[in-house]
């Protein structure tokens, strides 16, 4: 999907000299940026796992055990543990 990004000249200008000076198309490094942003600001979810082990009312009867720390995979490394 094609869209239009308009910023400022002083903005440009920076954006010129990174990509002249890694090698990447202004368009990529757009994607990047955007990229990461949505990768530290979007609503984050519960691995399947554990959803699905606190969603059976008697997680003791089932198969498979939980590997109780599999949820830590899913939290930034900034998310403060409560004990």
């Amino acid at each position: 999907m094609n869209f239009s990004v308009h910023f400022d000249d002083e903005t440009i200008e920076r954006l010129n000299r990174a990509v002249a000076r890694v090698g990447l198309t202004r368009n990529r490094v757009i994607t990047l940026a955007v990229q990461d942003w949505l990768a530290r600001n979007e609503e984050k979810d519960w691995p399947a796992v554990l959803k699905s082990h606190f969603g059976n009312p008697a997680p003791e009867l089932t198969e498979e055990t939980l590997d109780f720390q599999a949820w830590r995979e899913a939290l930034p490394d900034s998310a403060p543990v409560h004990w």
